[in-house]
């Protein structure tokens, strides 16, 4: 089951560390944030950019939860495990989790890639190959000049939005994209 760790914005990545270093093994399966890739232009040049998908969020996947309690108290970037009003710790819903799996399918690294639109003659869009073609009914929005789509999925029974990257067919492939990392 899948577990929500809030945590403060830009820490994700030491909190991860923590619990890695911190608590055994044996009483998770992983610790993980999400991010996403994004096209930036810059320059005249499109410029893949990596950046954390949910700030704040730490997923932990475990079925010791009691155990994982406690071990978390211990750690100084540890906000809160998330639960309910009454202070009881909740795991995400099956669907939501699998929603969750669905936009990093095929990423063993928690990265949601670039969403490859094709559009036909008039602009609309024929194809989308990536995470979102799973989530095409979840579209609030696309802007395709500037390569992305927010959508709405549900994480601990909240309706969040998350801003994902665009490609479009026509634009040049690896030759012409520079990779950066931002947290």
């Amino acid at each position: 089951m899948w577990y929500v760790i809030q945590t403060t914005t830009g820490k994700e990545q030491e909190l991860v560390a923590m619990i890695h270093k911190t608590l055994p093994a044996s009483v998770y399966e992983r610790c993980f944030f999400m991010k996403r890739q994004l096209m930036k232009r810059l320059g005249g040049e499109w410029l893949e950019v990596t950046e954390t998908l949910f700030p704040a969020y730490v997923f932990l996947e475990t079925d010791s939860v009691e155990e994982i309690f406690y071990g978390l108290k211990g750690i100084p970037e540890f906000t809160r495990l998330l639960g309910d009003k009454e202070g009881e710790i909740i795991p995400l819903e099956r669907e939501e989790e699998k929603r969750l799996k669905l936009l990093c399918k095929g990423s063993q690294s928690h990265v949601v890639k670039n969403t490859l639109v094709a559009l036909d003659e008039s602009g609309e869009i024929v194809r989308l190959d990536g995470p979102l073609k799973y989530f095409k009914e979840n579209i609030i929005r696309m802007n395709l000049r500037k390569r992305y789509a927010i959508i709405e999925i549900m994480v601990r029974g909240k309706a969040e939005t998350a801003l994902l990257g665009i490609r479009l067919a026509g634009d040049r492939r690896e030759d012409g994209i520079r990779r950066f990392k931002k947290r």
